[in-house]
């Protein structure tokens, strides 16, 4: 091949890897690294460097990058309870790296250190990965101390020391604001798939991500990983759309808390949950959220009962008269939810969420039909499909 066609061919490689769409919801406004020049690192120095510094970038993530190893490993204690031992379970379970052991014992383990301490990511940044090429493998990735501005697209975040709980976090959110966490993957993490701290993770939009719970070491027994996604930020704002979250028992996600005077508004559109052997939302006090057009299959308890008494506050849109009267607060209907094969989850219409989703309508997303979305999500959800 030409000299010439093989630049072409460069070029055009180079121009399908950066940011694909624009953020919506939530994050609408997020630039990332705007309009810098897309770049590969060519060593995991560089691409550290690269992540942390202060300058705008839109970075190329096409291999796979991995950590493993590259921090070195303790051995130390962890904590053994009936969670690790899985009597009559179906699959390993997780010991916990932990200081106390008051409800276990003590056993011997040996952890990746390297998974343990995020990368903090500096402001400003567009994290792209490659076709389905682009890989973090043993690391997460951290946004904190006010850095704010990111996009992270295309990536698949995986072995954080599945094996243990606290073995690891892959995107954790904590005083930022500005985030779009679009089309990527999350699958064997030892605890949370996404994070955020007492801190406001402020307005963020996770898009067309697929959680996989697929693990052989499982707090739950049963080959589903538990940790998926624990929300409790001081002012968060979410836009979660389009999402699939499938073969995982818990946090899926879990929201708010009342041990910090909160605000967590909340909008679940188009997400598709299945086979979730365990429970799919539980939701704390100082929560609003409005669930349309999302799909349950599968899943044995799409909602705990603490959280419909937790004094959460939900629309989750039970009928077409509840989809109509959301018009009046966000100027359009909202789309009915569905349930196939799962647990009950009791109509809950409460006013004060359409009140408060009025105040961000700007914000709210429009949905599609819910017959089409265990298509469309599995069609679109995940890396490669940008």
């Amino acid at each position: 091949m030409k000299i010439a066609a093989l630049a072409s061919l460069f070029l055009a490689a180079t121009a399908h890897a950066q940011v694909q769409g624009t953020p919506f919801g939530f994050a609408a406004g997020t630039t990332g690294g705007g309009a810098a020049k897309p770049a590969a690192p060519s060593s995991l120095q560089e691409l550290v460097s690269w992540l942390t510094d202060d300058v705008p970038r839109t970075i190329l993530i096409d291999r796979e990058w991995n950590f493993v190893g590259t921090e070195g490993t303790t051995t130390g204690k962890c904590c053994s309870t009936k969670t690790t031992t899985c009597e009559g379970g179906t699959s390993k379970g997780q010991a916990w790296i932990q200081d106390k052991c008051d409800d276990g014992t003590w056993i011997t383990c040996k952890w990746d250190n390297a998974a343990r301490k995020a990368i903090d990511i500096g402001s400003n940044k567009s994290i792209v990965g490659v076709g389905d090429k682009g890989v973090l493998k043993g690391k997460g990735l951290r946004l904190t101390n006010g850095n704010k501005n990111v996009i992270i697209q295309n990536i698949h975040f995986t072995q954080l020391n599945p094996e243990y709980v606290w073995g690891g976090d892959a995107l954790t959110l904590t005083d930022t604001d500005q985030v779009w966490v679009d089309h990527n993957k999350f699958s064997l993490i030892g605890r949370q798939h996404i994070v955020s701290g007492w801190k406001p993770a402020g307005h963020v939009t996770i898009s067309n991500n697929e959680f996989d719970g697929r693990t052989q070491w499982s707090a739950g027994c049963n080959g589903k990983h538990y940790w998926t996604m624990l929300l409790i930020g001081e002012k968060d704002y979410y836009t979660f759309a389009g999402n699939w979250v499938h073969d995982v028992s818990g946090r899926a996600p879990h929201m708010g808390t009342t041990k910090t005077n909160s605000e967590n508004f909340f909008h679940g559109v188009n997400n598709y949950f299945q086979n979730i052997g365990g429970h799919s939302f539980d939701v704390d006090a100082n929560t609003w959220m409005l669930l349309e057009g999302n799909v349950w299959e599968g899943v044995d308890t799409p909602i705990t009962d603490t959280t419909l008494k937790s004094g959460a506050v939900i629309y989750n849109v039970p009928n077409t008269k509840a989809g109509r009267d959301c018009a009046g607060s966000i100027g359009q209907d909202c789309e009915i939810n569905q349930l196939t094969k799962s647990g009950a989850f009791a109509p809950r219409t409460d006013a004060d969420v359409l009140k408060k989703a009025a105040l961000y309508k700007a914000s709210i997303a429009p949905h599609t039909p819910v017959a089409d979305i265990p298509k469309n999500v599995m069609a679109n959800a995940g890396v490669g499909k940008i």
